[in-house]
């Protein structure tokens, strides 16, 4: 099992032309630690605990006022690196985000970046390609579609690459990475699990290792046919409300944003299977993933969509509880819970719901 090592992390800035605080940030258990330096007479250092290689940033201030990554300007001097146990140097003229990054696993960065270059650069012409369409070519079908192949060629051709050096190198911390890439989005277990297992125990039981095969196992928990997973988030008064007090009812897992436009568009079927099946033993749980800065559009949303049902939204978190336990990473996203709690269906768009909830309440048997 990976256990906390000693990290030592000594920078050089040849060029100093004034005076510079460094953060250093790392997220660790979903919490965001920060740590500072100055730089004095060219050079800085950190030094800590580190429980095996994780993706860290350091940030240059020239100006001397406390920063952190979610708070950070588009120009802001900003360096991405691997932090791990060890030595690490880290060397530059006077900007951090030229620095060059010296350690085994930054190192080893360079050459997985290189050996992705070509596809890359070919994912990066297909997508000059498609801004500079004129207005008429995006309408055109037959040039999107020709657009979408290239994208699914290169995508495919990416996704080979990366399996090829996850198979050549399992003991390699970015071969996690590779594969993180290879599941995308939404994790098929069944193909990205035996993959993971091939990759070194070491690797594996690091922090994004341990996270990653939760993932796995999250996703497996969440198939059709399993209990639903149980989850306490506040209602728009305040009031905690959890997915057993509806236990009985057939409900409608809603996660959607006040911003996204498929998800505000989907609302006119969520009402229309409310209105239908609301005296059936049915009813929704629409549950929002705004930020707590939007709060005020969110309230502003749920009236004008007419969410005339339970409505959950943690004022805190950009991420609640719910979205957590049900693995939410794009929207619309929903699940369909019947009065057993166990998962009906998901994923349940347009006039799908209402055929869904035709055969699960009017006609179970058939």
């Amino acid at each position: 099992m990976a256990q906390p090592a000693k990290f030592v992390l000594n920078g050089k800035v040849t060029k100093q032309s004034s005076p510079i605080k460094v953060y250093l940030n790392q997220v660790i258990n979903e919490k965001l630690i920060i740590d500072s330096a100055e730089v004095r007479d060219g050079v800085f250092r950190f030094e800590g605990m580190v429980d095996g290689p994780i993706r860290a940033m350091l940030i240059f201030n020239h100006k001397g006022s406390t920063m952190n990554f979610m708070e950070l300007s588009p120009d802001a001097d900003v360096k991405i690196f691997y932090l791990e146990e060890g030595d690490t140097k880290i060397q530059t003229q006077e900007n951090i985000s030229k620095a060059k990054v010296i350690s085994p696993t930054n190192d080893m960065q360079i050459e997985y970046t290189n050996s992705l270059k070509s596809v890359d650069k070919s994912i990066a012409q297909i997508d000059k390609a498609a801004h500079k369409a004129s207005a008429a070519q995006k309408a055109n079908k037959a040039f999107q579609q020709k657009i979408n192949q290239r994208y699914a060629l290169a995508f495919e051709a990416k996704k080979l690459m990366l399996q090829k050096y996850i198979a050549e190198n399992p003991d390699s911390y970015l071969s996690l990475l590779a594969l993180e890439d290879v599941a995308g989005v939404q994790i098929n277990p069944d193909q990205i699990e035996p993959i993971f297992q091939t990759l070194t125990p070491e690797i594996r039981n690091t922090p994004e290792g341990k996270s990653f095969q939760q993932e796995i196992t999250r996703i497996r928990n969440l198939a059709v046919g399993n209990t639903a997973p149980d989850f306490e988030v506040p209602d728009m008064d305040g009031k905690m409300v959890r997915l057993s007090d509806f236990k009985g009812k057939t409900v409608l897992l809603d996660f959607w944003a006040s911003w996204c436009e498929p998800c505000r568009r989907q609302h006119q079927y969520v009402r229309e299977a409310y209105r239908q099946f609301k005296d059936k033993g049915f009813t929704v749980i629409s549950i929002a993933l705004d930020p707590p800065a939007d709060r005020a559009y969110l309230l502003e949303a749920i009236q004008e969509d007419s969410l005339v049902w339970t409505n959950l939204s943690d004022p805190t978190k950009d991420k609640n509880q719910a979205a957590k336990a049900y693995s939410i990473k794009l929207l619309p996203q929903n699940y369909l819970i019947d009065s057993t709690g166990m998962i009906f269906n998901k994923d349940l768009h347009g006039e799908s719901l209402s055929q869904q909830l035709n055969s699960l309440l009017l006609h179970p048997n058939e």
